[in-house]
């Protein structure tokens, strides 16, 4: 496997500092860094890049981009040529993707037609975007759960069996995200205790409670129960390498039909 960290040029963006860039398969890295909610609950960020040969590069976009970045998807190899938003909460950083890769496709939800008018959309979900392809099936396919409040839009790459996704379950605490800074005691004892992870009683009341509409969450949900996987890559804490169906199941159960 590439090691990736010692790939990152020397940096004047103090964000690659604490960046953690990490091949978690041959062709898939990803990149986490600290990131705090309101600047106070510390929940870690992440984007995943799929290298498809030679189709190009697919971006599950979270993170800012920065130097380390670019230089280890120069390292993974292809041409970057998808951008996709997790959902409706992480279009911060897309503009920035977006104007660095211009040739990409940036894909995201509909809202982002006023939210972001100043991206080039080559599809919004739930704007008819869900409609299109885009050129990295079959090896990767989006999933759209409007029914959730913020909009999710996530990723499963087949070959590998791995989900990627938003906000639909996190999976505290960001130990690897903040690997290179300094997560709070507080905040390590109250992730000791799996209070916001899958399973716990905090985190599925939270996630039970940013679902608005439960038969259309079922419908939504259906194709993501049907396709086989098991590695789960969040945006929010800790890669599940296996297991994560069963996490899934655990949390999001009761909308199988």
């Amino acid at each position: 496997m590439t090691d990736y960290t010692k790939l990152a040029p020397a940096s004047t963006d103090s964000r690659d500092s604490t960046l953690v860039i990490r091949e978690v398969i041959p062709g898939m890295v990803t990149f986490s860094l600290p990131f705090a909610r309101y600047s106070t609950l510390p929940i870690g960020g992440r984007t995943t890049a799929v290298n498809l040969g030679d189709k190009g590069l697919f971006v599950y976009v979270s993170h800012p981009l920065t130097d380390a970045t670019k230089e280890a998807l120069k390292a993974l190899g292809g041409e970057v040529k998808w951008l996709v938003t997790p959902d409706g909460e992480h279009g911060m950083n897309i503009k920035a993707w977006a104007d660095a890769f211009p040739n990409a496709q940036p894909i995201g939800v509909s809202r982002f037609a006023k939210e972001k008018p100043d991206v080039k959309w080559a599809g919004l979900f739930g704007a008819g975007g869900e409609t299109k392809q885009y050129g990295f099936e079959p090896e990767i396919t989006l999933h759209q759960c409007s029914a959730h409040r913020n909009d999710e839009l996530m990723a499963i790459h087949h070959p590998s069996g791995t989900l990627m996704e938003g906000d639909m379950i996190f999976n505290l605490p960001p130990t690897e995200q903040y690997s290179r800074s300094h997560l709070p005691l507080l905040f390590r004892l109250l992730g000791s205790g799996s209070w916001m992870s899958p399973g716990g009683a905090i985190h599925d009341r939270m996630i039970g409670g940013a679902v608005s509409d439960h038969e259309l969450a079922k419908k939504e949900l259906a194709p993501v129960f049907a396709a086989k996987w098991d590695r789960m890559i969040p945006c929010h804490g800790e890669v599940i390498e296996s297991g994560g169906r069963a996490a899934w199941d655990m949390v999001w159960g009761k909308y199988k039909t």
